[in-house]
């Protein structure tokens, strides 16, 4: 069985360099400096993840916003449009306004109501970033497990 030997940046088969492997120190040394580079990795990559998740939920909120002022002034105007021909068929003005509002409510609060749940179930969370933070973590923990069986 070939011996494995974990250097910073890849993992190479093969038998040590010296029979008696290198220092403990030195494997101690080279495994913090591995976790701590791996950290800084996480970190950037976490950071990335949600500066992308951010931009998403940006842009649907812009792209929301656009879509309710365009449709506010399209509303207004068939709203006006609408009272005055419900006004003149039923002869009262007042109950073609009213009838006329509440269509709008209606309708303007579904619509709210939908992108409302789009929006929630967006996830802003870096979610990949915490998987690989958990596998970065079992392969620390691994590497220290193994450190105390060669210490015994």
């Amino acid at each position: 069985m070939a011996d494995l030997q974990v250097t910073p940046g890849r993992v190479a088969n093969g038998p040590p360099a010296d029979a008696a492997g290198p220092p403990l120190g030195e494997l101690v040394k080279q495994l913090a400096q591995d976790s701590a580079t791996l950290v800084r990795q996480e970190i950037a990559l976490a950071k990335a993840e949600l500066r992308q998740n951010v931009k998403s939920v940006v842009r649907d909120i812009t792209m929301i916003a656009v879509g309710g002022v365009l449709a506010a002034v399209g509303g207004l105007v068939l709203a006006a449009f609408l009272v005055i021909l419900l006004g003149s068929v039923l002869n009262n003005y007042w109950l073609g306004a009213l009838i006329v509002g509440a269509l709008f409510v209606l309708v303007g609060g579904a619509l709210a109501m939908t992108n409302l749940k789009k929006l929630q179930k967006e996830d802003v969370a870096p979610t990949r970033t915490l998987e690989t933070l958990k596998e970065d973590k079992q392969w620390v923990q691994s590497e220290i497990e193994q450190a105390r069986r060669e210490l015994a």
